[in-house]
Parts: C-alpha cells; structure tokens; sequence
C-alpha cells in the first residue's frame, strides 16, 4: 500500500516537472530571432531586446494565459512610456497649430461681439426732427413714410407744391453770383472814386480798391441771403399750382415781405443801371439807356433766381424729409457696413473653426499613431506572440492619451455660439463640414 502511493506521488512529480519544461520551452525568445534583432533584422526592436526578454520572463513567472485587454507590471510600464512621449508631442504641437488658431477666433469673436454692439447703439441712437426735436429710429420711420407717402398722393392728385430745384440749377446760380460780384466791384469803384488802372499804386487807391471788392461781395451775399431766407420762409405759403398761396393765413405779411423783396432788387437793379448811365457816352443816350436797363432786368433777374432757388425748392413737407431722410440714409449705410464687415467675420471665423477641427483629429490621430506604431508596443506586441502565442497583430488595450490641452483648446473656440455663426456655417462656406458649433 505504501509503496503504490510512493509511486503514484512521484509520478505526480514526474508530470509537473515535464509540463514545466514544456512552459518553460514555450515561454523562450529562439536564440536565431535574438541574434536577428541584435544585427537590426527585427522582429525585437534593437533598443528593446532586453525589455522583450522581460516582458517573457514576467509572463514565465506568471505561469498562465492572461485576457489581450490586462496589463502586466512591466507591460504598462513600457506603454506608459510611450503615451508619455505622445502626450509631450500633442501638447507641443497644440501650443504650436491649435492655441494660435484659438485665439485667432477668440479675437474675431471679440470684434463681432463690438460690432453688434456698435449695431445695437445705431439702433438706439436719436434722431433730429424738422423742428429740432428728439425722436427715436421707430418715430423717425414713421415720419418720414407719413411725408413721403402724402409727397406721393399730392404729386398723383396734379400738386406742384413739391417740385424740387435740380442741383445744376442751383450751381448755374452761383455762377450768375460770382458775375455779379464783378459787377457790383465795378459800380463800388465808380462810387469810392478808384481808379482801377491804378488801384495798386498807392496804399490809399489799394485800400480803396479792395474797399469797393469787399462791399461788392457783402453786397451780393447780403442781397442772395436776404432773397433765400425770404423764398425759404414762403414755403409755407406755396399753393398746390406752385405759386403764392394769398387767400391763406399770413397774407398780409407776406405780401409785404415780397413787396421788401422787389424793392430790393429793383434797388439794386437802379444802381447798377445809373452806373452805365453815367459811364456811357454821351452821344449814344439811346444805347446807354438800354444797355443800362438790361443790366438792371439781369441783376433783378439774379435776385429773383435767388429767391426762386428757395421758394421753389419743395415745400415744408419736403423740408421734414431733407432733416430725416439723411440720418436715416446715414444709419442705413453705416448698418450695412457693419452687417458686411460682420459677415466677413464670421466667415473667416467658420473658415478657421473647420480648421481647428481638422487639426484636432489630425493630432489626435497623429499621437494614438505614435502610440501604437512605437517601439514599446512592438515589444510588447512580439513579446505577447512569444508567452501568449496570439501572434504579433494581436490588438492591444487602446492608448490612454491625456490631451486635456487640446480638449480646453477646442472647448474654448468651441464655445462661440449663437444664430449668426450657425447661419453662417449652414450656408455651406469652405470647410464647414463637420463643425458641432450650434446656436
């Protein structure tokens, strides 16, 4: 009895012994694939031929199959130092490609965010009315569609009372002013006693002369004001034929002011003809009169077109839409400078979100790359085909990168949000794909 168990304990021996051996011969690098790696013929990685006899002699002392997605002590030691070297890399190259991209965008996020505000002062801002008052852009709106529309439905209904002066009319009149100047100098030079041969002769002809050229020009701004500020003032007297309204209010006082404003101009006109009827020869009495009465029609016809120029030049309705209508033209203009320069902001800021994206997935591919194809995973790789017998391709646990700096990165250009940018990135700009940048 003692002897069979004898026998049997030792046969136990016996077969432990023999399937340690057996483990002990599969857990062994061939001597041929060391001497191959040592000359750089692979499969080993020539830096990492001891690490590779380790990882085996770690799994020979662990003495079983392990499952592909467990780490060893000094398998993770090995990894770890590759996910190091792919973390410094992804962390330099974001500091180079991803931060300036960043807060590229963050400065076209800051000069949109100025100019809405720009945007939202316009509108706002007050506006001045015909009578200097203080309105609002809504208020301002309003008034000039109520002028505009009652300009239209007068001028359909055969009115003339908002027929407008052209701007050539206008220039040709002062031209006619600066004629009159000349004119006004000469008879100012017959009156002082200048002799404007020798104006320049003495200091007393030169004072003289410029004299007569200062009351020239005072006299014909003087006479050109007096007769616009009347025409301005009539407006409100236009009737709808385009002429004088006198059965209104007002009629007496502005019967008057048109009788100031003849005499003026008849003055004026009187003036001048005197000067040519006494400068004229004095066996040509006929021609000098009427040489002297054609310049006294053309001055009263100047002064007449300066009053026309006014009084003629629409009506107080028309006066409201000249206040409102360039403020309102102004802020228009100035909007859609801005909405444009926004939009081109935006556009620049898509164009570089669907940049930055692009180089983020390019990184991270790039360091899981660098994980998975380095020289640490290849020995760990050939090392598992040795111990494990799962081949060489067998998948390893994935990378444990730690890219917390491109995740803030893209966080923060990532948080530009609002309806504008997704506006923008829905128009189907260069590069818009994929970009999860939302209102």
């Amino acid at each position: 009895m003692t002897t069979t168990r004898t026998d049997h304990d030792h046969n136990r021996s016996h077969d432990r012994d023999r399937d340690r051996d057996r483990d002990r011969d599969r857990f062994r690098i061939p001597l041929g694939q060391t001497l191959t790696s040592v000359l750089g013929l692979g499969p080993m990685p020539f830096t990492k031929i001891v690490r590779c006899r380790e990882l085996v002699g770690e799994a020979r002392r662990i003495g079983r199959d392990r499952p592909a997605g467990e780490w060893t002590n000094a398998e993770d030691g090995l990894r770890r130092a590759a996910e190091r070297r792919a973390d410094d890399w992804a962390r330099t190259e974001a500091a180079r490609t991803i931060e300036p991209t960043v807060a590229t965008i963050k400065g076209l996020q800051a000069e949109v965010r100025f100019i809405e505000h720009q945007l939202t002062a316009l509108g706002a801002s007050r506006y001045v009315g015909p009578h200097g008052e203080s309105c609002t852009r809504a208020e301002a709106h309003e008034r000039h569609s109520e002028c505009s529309a009652l300009v239209e439905t007068q001028e359909r209904a055969g009115s003339r009372v908002h027929r407008r002066v052209s701007a050539r009319v206008k220039r040709l009149l002062l031209g006619l002013l600066a004629l009159d100047v000349i004119v006004l100098t000469f008879l100012m030079a017959k009156f002082l006693n200048v002799d404007l041969h020798r104006a320049f002769v003495s200091a007393d002809s030169t004072l003289r002369a410029v004299t007569a050229l200062l009351f020239a020009i005072l006299g014909t701004v003087g006479v050109a004001l007096t007769m616009k500020l009347f025409g301005r003032r009539h407006r409100a007297h236009r009737a709808a034929h385009g002429g004088w309204d006198l059965a209104g209010d007002g009629r007496r006082t502005l019967v008057a002011e048109l009788v100031l404003c003849g005499l003026l101009a008849s003055a004026l006109g009187v003036a001048m003809a005197w000067r040519l009827v006494l400068d004229g020869p004095s066996d040509e009495r006929f021609l000098t009169v009427v040489m002297a009465a054609l310049f006294a029609l053309v001055i009263g016809a100047v002064s007449y077109l300066s009053y026309q120029s006014e009084f003629a030049d629409g009506s107080t309705v028309t006066e409201a839409i000249d206040v409102l209508a360039p403020q309102l033209h102004g802020t228009h203009r100035a909007e859609a400078a801005l909405r444009a320069k926004r939009e081109i902001l935006l556009h620049q800021a898509v164009r570089l979100l669907a940049q930055l994206a692009r180089d983020g997935a390019r990184l991270r591919a790039e360091a899981h790359r660098r994980v998975v194809e380095s020289v640490q995973d290849k020995a760990i790789r050939y090392a598992r085909s040795v111990h494990q017998r799962c081949g060489y391709g067998s998948a390893l646990p994935a990378p444990r990168l730690s890219l917390d700096d491109l995740d803030l990165a893209l966080s923060q250009a990532g948080s530009w949000t609002g309806p504008d940018l997704a506006l923008v990135q829905g128009d189907g700009g260069p590069g818009a794909e994929g970009l999860a940048v939302v209102a």
